[in-house]
């Protein structure tokens, strides 16, 4: 019995592994007001609050008094990026953009004046998933209200290859779905994802374009983003300490997070030209954007414990672990 339960206690307490991005504080874009401390656990985590500045909510109001939720990213502070689905044939005035909160529908919140999807946009094979929406009102820029850094990455290079390179650790932020069909987190969620080669079974038999898109998950599948999460950010750590928009999520194989098949991101970088052109250059470039932060699942991450729970943080500390490892040993002995 005691077996038993000792087995329970380290399956439920469980080693995972976390690292801690110290972003350049002094940059434009990709940064911000706190360093990330993100855990590899099963599912994702609970953010912490203002880790992610460029994060938005995007509120849909479609036919009816029915709301489709989906995620964006502060390009600056009168534009945002966002997935084609998710606002495509739909008037400026139905979307709402909630910026600087980690609940969702919160925080600053201001109406689209113009949305722009792209005219090569396919609503049946997804192909061209991606949208920029114009703000009536500017987003006050803060420690809590950043724009992200967008790709600035060769035509050669992204001809040349998959860029970002495959099994690249990457991180994917958003307030979808916890499981297919399941409930909306409250607050914002945050979960670490690997880059997979186009050319993996688990990749090649749901991608359309390798070029325009990118596959994202884990072996064996278990985590990834689901509904709720579309448009949001998948984002890779430069080598000039800055976050870069590099994936807006597309689409998946139900249910979400399948061992047998990833879930499919628009590729950002193959669209700088176009988002150039569309905002007239607001958005800012870090200085090495064609540089990924080498794999930190090595040296750099450490032995800690952690609980999947949608009102925990980063992670739990050994004096947590200690009490109710004691606490257990002690109703073993005494019951």
């Amino acid at each position: 019995m005691i077996t038993v339960w000792m087995t329970l206690l380290l399956v439920t307490i469980g080693p995972s592994y976390q690292y801690n991005y110290s972003c350049d504080s002094g940059a434009t874009c990709g940064c911000s007001s706190s360093s990330q401390l993100v855990t590899r656990i099963l599912g994702g985590e609970t953010a912490g609050a203002n880790n992610w500045g460029w994060v938005v909510s995007v509120k849909v109001e479609t036919s009816g008094d029915r709301v489709k939720l989906c995620g964006g990213s502060i390009l600056s502070s009168t534009w945002i990026i966002t997935a084609a689905h998710c606002v495509s044939g739909v008037t400026a005035s139905k979307v709402t953009i909630y910026a600087g909160s980690n609940a969702k529908y919160d925080g600053q919140s201001r109406v689209a004046s113009t949305i722009t999807v792209h005219p090569s946009y396919n609503s049946n094979t997804k192909a061209d998933d991606i949208a920029l929406i114009q703000l009536s009102t500017p987003l006050t820029m803060s420690t809590a209200v950043k724009p992200i850094c967008i790709p600035s990455v060769s035509s050669a290079t992204l001809a040349a290859g998959e860029w970002p390179p495959a099994n690249l650790y990457v991180v994917a932020v958003g307030w979808g779905q916890l499981q297919a069909n399941g409930r909306l987190p409250r607050y914002l969620r945050e979960v670490t994802l690997q880059t997979i080669a186009y050319a993996a079974s688990t990749c090649s038999n749901v991608l359309k374009d390798p070029q325009k898109q990118l596959c994202a998950g884990v072996p064996g599948g278990g985590k990834g983003t689901c509904k709720g999460d579309s448009g949001g950010p998948l984002m890779m750590f430069t080598t000039s300490n800055q976050w870069e928009l590099i994936g807006l999520p597309s689409y998946g194989r139900h249910p979400c997070a399948g061992a047998k098949a990833m879930g499919v991101y628009t590729r950002v970088a193959y669209y700088q030209s176009w988002i150039n052109q569309t905002t007239s250059n607001a958005y800012v470039n870090p200085q090495s954007s064609a540089s990924a932060k080498v794999d930190p699942s090595n040296s750099t991450w450490g032995n800690t414990t952690s609980l999947s729970d949608d009102t925990f943080t980063s992670s739990s500390s050994s004096t947590f672990v200690f009490f109710h490892f004691f606490s257990l040993c002690f109703f073993l002995i005494y019951s």
